[in-house]
């Protein structure tokens, strides 16, 4: 039996963390555009509101674990491992897939042959007949040839996607890059908050505004404090962190009152 690595309190206390050495621009500002743009689509608006200055879910996420993950001197390593724990790695494009690609971009992007996979050339190049799975699986391989602006737009968003689904295939490599033991991000999370803090990470956000911040954190596995001058900011990060972040039998029981209630 292979022992688990033992995570050292502050043992990553004078560490560089990620966020001052690697940051990738491109894709975060496009997977924050996309979650935008999704308007009442956005996880956070069920609660029915607007609120202009409301951080992206991804952005938040990002913010947080790139403060967290060391810049161990491997660059290239170190961006793959915050890529994959975002959900933004080519390998995870096949769990977000949502829409299937046109025949031109399938000529536009596709190598030979997952050109000659895909297309009928007998059929003047139309879609050949074949199983859901195996589809998917060759769009992801073009899809990973596209630029991430196009790419990004047959995608799931990462927040509509299962975080076990997501992240949980990456946390061997992880374990193995960091030195943690972690089976689930919260708790890759939490180890990284000992080696460095050594604590869970705490996570303050004194204008809360519309939730997001202090959501996000904890779904991420940090302890939360949140806090706004408006009423209004305070009931929606409320309801943030206590009905759309409650667990699915609590969720449940809170559908049946409403219902309770409209039914009255």
């Amino acid at each position: 039996m292979v022992a688990k690595p033992k995570v050292v309190p502050f043992s990553l206390r004078d560490a560089p963390s990620l966020i001052e050495r690697v940051w990738p621009a491109q894709k975060i500002s496009v997977e924050t555009q996309k979650e935008r743009k999704a308007g009442s689509g956005q996880t956070l608006t069920a609660l029915g509101s607007y609120w202009k200055g409301r951080k992206p879910l991804i952005l938040v996420r990002a913010c947080v674990l790139a403060a967290l993950l060391p810049a161990t001197g491997d660059d290239e390593k170190d961006l793959a491992i915050f890529e994959s724990l975002t959900g933004m790695s080519d390998h995870q494009i096949g769990i977000r897939f949502k829409t299937n690609l046109t025949i031109q971009d399938v000529k536009a992007y596709g190598t030979p042959g997952q050109c000659a996979a895909l297309l009928d050339e007998v059929d003047n190049g139309q879609f050949k007949k074949l199983s859901k799975s195996e589809r998917s699986k060759l769009m992801s391989g073009v899809l990973a040839r596209m630029p991430y602006p196009a790419r990004v737009d047959k995608l799931l968003r990462p927040e509509e996607v299962a975080e076990e689904a997501l992240t949980g295939g990456e946390l061997t490599r992880a374990n193995e890059h960091l030195g943690t033991s972690a089976t689930s991000l919260d708790e890759l999370v939490e180890q990284l908050g000992i080696m460095r803090f050594g604590r869970r990470p705490v996570i303050s956000d004194t204008f809360s505004g519309g939730g997001s911040i202090p959501f996000e954190a904890a779904r991420l596995g940090c302890d939360t404090h949140a806090s706004d001058l408006n009423p209004i900011a305070c009931m929606l990060t409320w309801g943030a962190l206590n009905l759309i972040g409650a667990l699915p039998k609590e969720r449940e029981a809170i559908a049946a009152t409403q219902n309770s209630v409209l039914a009255d």
